[in-house]
């Protein structure tokens, strides 16, 4: 399985720009703090598989193989939990505990379902904290939620995202439109083909957020 063509295009311009410092794109910003199965890292330096301890870095791309999982923690103690065939790149995290420094944090999904637990940078600076997916961006307000494909949720057959808030509140702003979810529990839905706003806000059923919680069970 390969990366899609936009996440080599992204490889390719960290590479031809960082080329002068490439310490930089190699700075440290995670850990693998648990793995089940297999998944592996791309960056300038090329592919190589990931283990229990492993470094994360700055502007690389992540992906989990069938059956897998895997759990990264970042420098400001917020985690990303992938499930399996999941591809994410880490375009960038700024972190300091300096006052007055540059917050950031921006990861993008590709593929997969996933689980976000924001952290320091999402306290400090929590405007400059996002997820961007194939169907919408994700601004975090001090935040636990789940997201990614799922099977339920929709009509039967339509592939389709979901969101779902576990703590705190997010903003799910699409092409049509923007909800909020800031009840535990509250979930929304938007198709992978075509432009749509959000479903209404809705408390998940039982089904829907077990299909989530099953995607990330180790």
């Amino acid at each position: 399985m390969s990366f899609p063509p936009v996440v080599l295009k992204l490889f390719l311009a960290v590479f031809l720009v960082m080329q002068p410092g490439l310490s930089v794109a190699q700075e440290a910003v995670g850990v693998v703090e648990r793995i089940t199965g297999q998944a592996s890292r791309t960056g300038v330096d090329g592919t190589s598989p990931l283990a229990l301890g492993s470094p994360i870095h700055r502007q690389e791309g992540i992906r989990t193989a069938t059956g897998s999982r895997l759990l990264i923690r970042f420098i400001d103690r917020s985690t990303l939990t992938l499930g399996e065939e999941a591809q994410i790149y880490i375009d960038d995290l700024v972190y300091s505990r300096e006052a007055g420094a540059t917050q950031s944090q921006r990861i993008d999904i590709f593929r997969g379902v996933f689980g976000f637990v924001s952290g320091e940078v999402g306290q400090l600076a929590r405007q400059n904290v996002s997820l961007r997916t194939p169907v919408a961006t994700i601004g975090i307000r001090g935040t636990e939620f789940v997201g990614g494909e799922l099977t339920v949720g929709m009509p039967a057959g339509r592939p389709h995202y979901g969101f779902q808030i576990r703590q705190g509140a997010i903003e799910v702003a699409g092409p049509g439109g923007s909800v909020v979810l800031d009840e535990p529990g509250e979930g929304t839905f938007l198709p992978l083909i075509g432009s749509a706003a959000p479903t209404p806000v809705q408390q998940w059923t039982p089904a829907e957020a077990a299909e989530a919680d099953a995607a990330l069970a180790f």
